[in-house]
């Protein structure tokens, strides 16, 4: 049976969510534009309906930007909504200034300016909206004179284009979590003849063809879903054949396929992409059938590696299966399987992974070599709302990982503890570790209490509240930093405060850090005039882990609540091998060595 396309999946259930007497959202979204948005709402539903979410969309009336952005509630509807999204052609808004620019390019001024009040039109938007933000790029304009086969239009239209599209691109910049949505550059990879309807447009002010509404909706659904589901952490990497062409063993060093000429070149330039999605923050292992002095030679002496040892997060070069290889990567990472996505051009392999690790995301290297650079670029596996700094270096957080694996092998564990000179700061989040708390509240699983989810947007409106207190936790130890990796979220409810969320990154446990977490949770609810604090255990598939923590850390379970509470006369204490201090204003509440 093959699945229905996207418009008929969309169609049936909206009709399942009518039969429903309150049906349950969980994607809220309000799309308008300068144009008719309505053949847009099927394929930006079916995007998100493919990745789990409940999702409710409204439709702007025609070519209203302006008064969405002074008053939304009153044009979109009063709906809570998660996300807005807004796009706009500068035909659409400002057709006779753009007409004029071409006979007179001094007007472009004139045209800047209008451009500038709709900027300004979005910054009011973005303070009284408090969700996700989307507006688009504007497209190539498609009216007289911006033909793009006139032979003097890189000189006329696409300068004035330009001179638009770098404006309005600078000027959002400065506007605080504005998403930008590159419709332009979509209408560049789908093609000018093949993005437009002129026939549509004549008649409904629906500018585009089909697919491109497609092609619209799956990247808006992309940038919405990336706000609150967790990206893929790893690409475990075959070798031979994957990322170089030949067999190493076999070949040798100067005989494997990998320089500026083709077909080495198509894999130059896959690890190029490689070292882009690690720069994100993507962790990168080897899984290779292979002899490892073979294998290391490669990286060690070929001159065309793009890709070297110290951008390899694991290695699991041996002759064991690709399976078990992979499950050690896991175990080495702490991630989980769901969090990996394998390359490997032996379609055996892949089907074994696939068979026996369903969770693993496979993918097989093209039979034409041109296609491989762009293998991973078009999937969604590692869509990101916001890089952050810990992303960035997670490779180098990963090998310090490594050293003190190591050393702890070397020593008990008491005494591996007391010489880690573990400093733990607890801290109200601010302005700048949004991303990062936003990020770790999407994508923890294992230590995380509650799993709710919540978008960037969502988290600030908690770190300005009254009621609330975002509280982030930062560790260093003499190996290095782990940087923002855990995250509280209390709520304050007469004189008792609520754990909403409590969540850590696995990485860390096991040291002491939990039990300071807690520690210095229990001294932010004094600061806030509390007597105890309560949290609820939600079991899901994947936090079965803590369980018991509350119980281990002396709260008392409630049944008839359901919840678990700790007098804070009663709360742990730091352990003595820990110095923690809690900074709730601009300066430290407390510290404590021992």
């Amino acid at each position: 049976m093959t699945a229905p396309d996207p418009k008929s999946a969309w169609r049936q259930y909206v009709a399942r969510q009518r039969q429903q007497p309150n049906p349950e959202f969980d994607m809220r979204t309000a799309i308008a534009g300068s144009m008719t948005v309505e053949p847009l709402e099927p394929y930006l539903g079916a995007h998100l309906l493919s990745k789990k979410f409940k999702p409710r969309i409204n439709v702007g009336p025609f070519n209203q930007l302006r008064q969405i952005c002074n008053d939304h509630q009153a044009v979109l509807g009063s709906g809570d909504f998660n996300a807005i999204a807004l796009l706009w052609r500068v035909e659409d808004l400002f057709p006779e200034m753009l007409a004029h620019c071409l006979d007179t390019p001094a007007a472009v001024g004139d045209l800047l300016r209008e451009v500038k009040g709709l900027v300004d039109s979005v910054a009011r938007l973005r303070k009284s909206f408090k969700g996700t933000l989307i507006i688009s790029t504007p497209p190539y304009p498609s009216m007289p004179g911006f033909e793009l086969l006139d032979i003097g239009q890189a000189s006329s239209g696409m300068a004035v284009f330009n001179a638009i599209s770098q404006f309005w691109t600078q000027h959002i910049a400065q506007l605080e979590r504005v998403r930008l949505l590159d419709l332009h550059g979509l209408l560049l990879n789908a093609g000018m003849s093949n993005a437009h309807d002129v026939r549509k447009w004549q008649l409904y002010r629906q500018p585009y063809t089909e697919s491109f509404w497609q092609d619209i909706g799956r990247a808006l659904g992309r940038m919405i879903a990336a706000e609150k589901l967790t990206s893929k952490k790893c690409v475990v990497l075959d070798l031979d054949n994957t990322l170089w062409g030949g067999i190493v063993g076999e070949d040798r060093l100067e005989g494997i396929q990998l320089g500026d000429d083709f077909p080495g070149k198509a894999y130059r330039d896959f690890q190029r992409h490689l070292l882009y999605l690690k720069s994100k923050g993507v962790l990168l292992a080897v899984a290779s059938k292979n002899n490892p002095d073979d294998a290391y030679e490669v990286f060690d002496k070929h001159d065309a590696m793009v890709l070297s040892r110290k951008d390899i997060a694991v290695f699991e070069i041996h002759w064991e299966s690709k399976v078990e290889s992979i499950k050690r990567v896991a175990k080495k990472l702490n991630i989980g399987l769901d969090a990996i996505v394998f390359v490997d051009d032996n379609p055996k392999e892949i089907g074994e992974v696939t068979d026996r690790l369903p969770d693993v995301s496979c993918v097989t290297v093209p039979e034409e070599l041109a296609y491989l650079p762009g293998l991973l670029a078009e999937t969604d596996f590692f869509d990101l709302a916001e890089v952050t700094d810990e992303d960035r270096r997670r490779t180098e957080m990963m090998a310090a990982d490594n050293i003190r694996q190591q050393t702890q092998e070397t020593m008990s564990e008491d005494e591996f503890r007391k010489s880690l000179n573990l400093k733990i700061d607890v801290f109200a989040a601010q302005k700048q570790h949004l991303a990062r708390v936003t990020q770790l509240i999407n994508k923890t699983n294992q230590f995380n209490l509650t799993t709710l989810r919540r978008t960037q947007d969502e988290v600030e409106a908690l770190v300005v509240s009254k009621d609330a207190l975002v509280v982030g936790m930062d560790i260093k130890d003499k190996y290095g930093d782990y940087g923002l990796v855990g995250v509280s979220i209390l709520k304050k409810e007469n004189k008792t405060c609520v754990i909403d969320t409590l969540l850590m990154s696995c990485r860390v446990l096991g040291r002491g850090a939990e039990e300071t977490f807690i520690a210095k949770l229990a001294e932010a609810a004094k600061t806030l005039d509390c007597d105890e604090m309560r949290g609820r255990y939600i079991s899901t598939a994947k936090n079965a882990m803590v369980k018991d923590l509350y119980q281990r850390f002396n709260f008392i379970h409630d049944s008839q609540t359901d919840e678990w509470v700790l007098k804070l006369s009663e709360a742990p204490k730091t352990p003595k091998h820990i110095e923690a201090v809690l900074v709730l204003e601009s300066t430290p509440i407390g510290r404590q060595a021992g």
